[in-house]
């Protein structure tokens, strides 16, 4: 018996979301909330799966349901059964335990769910001896995203497996973008839960009627991320701010914005955040919001008598292993 315990980060996508899909450029940054999965190998051919944050388990041999906590654990914890299922299959495997413990708040729009999967993933592959590539990774973690997530443009997974601040066009292997030094943001959750495969059909049905506009604001998009680029690069916070406040706009126009969003950005920006957009889906979720780092401690007080206020710092290390221990 082995046991491998792995974590991977949590993500904010500053720009990109949605004209991803239809191959824009994005850039995300990975952040220090992680999800962390402890897998046990077995010999019994058992799957068995907890969540801690979920309070729900299940166990499965082959495709036959064993056992589950309570009605519809199972069905929540599959896409990350079918993930390990493909793992097992790719060591040649018998079984495997995995238990589950995230920082990253679910849908919010902070790819918990990526960051579980590749956490899961990666443990399962180190306790059966085997060192995986980010590549190895992405695959078999995009087992579950593509169950969970409607067309999953993969930038989730990429930015939770290479970690850092990387520019993403689908498709094509993530490029790292080196900023100067560390950045700190605020991360407001407006307490509705995000909704991205329903966001990402109804912007689909968007394209399919305004083709020719949605193909302007794509290049528009472009033209957002290369400005972001730069403000990242060279730490100009006051430039960062108003590119992603120009960017939340445009996601506005898409329909993928909320009230709750749209009011969090202006309370933010009356009480000293320099600008911000939704990140994610949209539908709920969080928002980012950008503050010169003297005033950052002053802001996140202020707004956390409104909301749930996370304070996080980029770039973060992608996957990693924290713990390996074999018999």
């Amino acid at each position: 018996m082995a046991e491998a315990t792995c974590s991977a980060p949590g993500k904010v996508i500053f720009t990109g979301e949605h004209f991803v899909v239809y191959g824009a450029k994005a850039i995300a940054g990975a952040i220090n909330l992680r999800a962390y999965a402890t897998a046990t190998t077995r010999n019994d051919g058992v799957i068995s799966i907890s969540s801690e944050d979920m309070g729900i388990h299940a166990e499965w041999r082959g495709a036959e349901l064993l056992r589950e906590s309570k009605r519809g654990a199972s069905e929540r914890l599959r896409p990350i059964r079918e993930a390990v299922a493909g793992l097992i299959d790719k060591v040649k495997g018998s079984g495997l335990s995995i238990s589950i413990n995230s920082q990253i708040p679910r849908a919010s729009g902070l790819g918990s769910s990526a960051a579980v999967s590749v956490a899961c993933v990666a443990a399962g592959l180190y306790a059966y001896g085997y060192k995986p590539s980010h590549s190895e990774i992405i695959d078999l973690a995009s087992i579950a995203e593509g169950i969970i997530h409607y067309r999953a443009s993969g930038v989730d997974l990429a930015v939770s497996t290479y970690g850092g601040v990387i520019s993403y066009r689908r498709g094509s292997k993530p490029a790292m973008i080196d900023i100067k030094k560390p950045m700190s943001l605020l991360l407001i959750d407006v307490g509705t839960p995000r909704r991205t495969g329903e966001m990402v059909r109804r912007v689909n049905l968007l394209r399919e009627q305004y083709i020719s506009i949605f193909e302007k604001l794509r290049e528009a998009v472009e033209e957002i991320t290369a400005e972001c680029e730069l403000a990242l690069v060279n730490n100009r916070y006051e430039r960062l701010g108003e590119i992603l406040t120009i960017n939340h706009n445009l996601l506005r126009a898409i329909g993928v914005s909320t009230k709750e969003l749209d009011e969090a950005l202006e309370l933010a920006m009356r009480n000293g955040a320099i600008g911000g957009k939704l990140t994610g889906g949209g539908g709920g979720g969080c928002l980012i919001a950008v503050v010169n780092e003297e005033d950052i401690d002053i802001v996140y007080k202020k707004l956390s008598r409104a909301y749930n206020v996370y304070k996080v710092a980029i770039p973060q290390e992608g996957v990693r292993c924290d713990s390996l221990r074999t018999e």
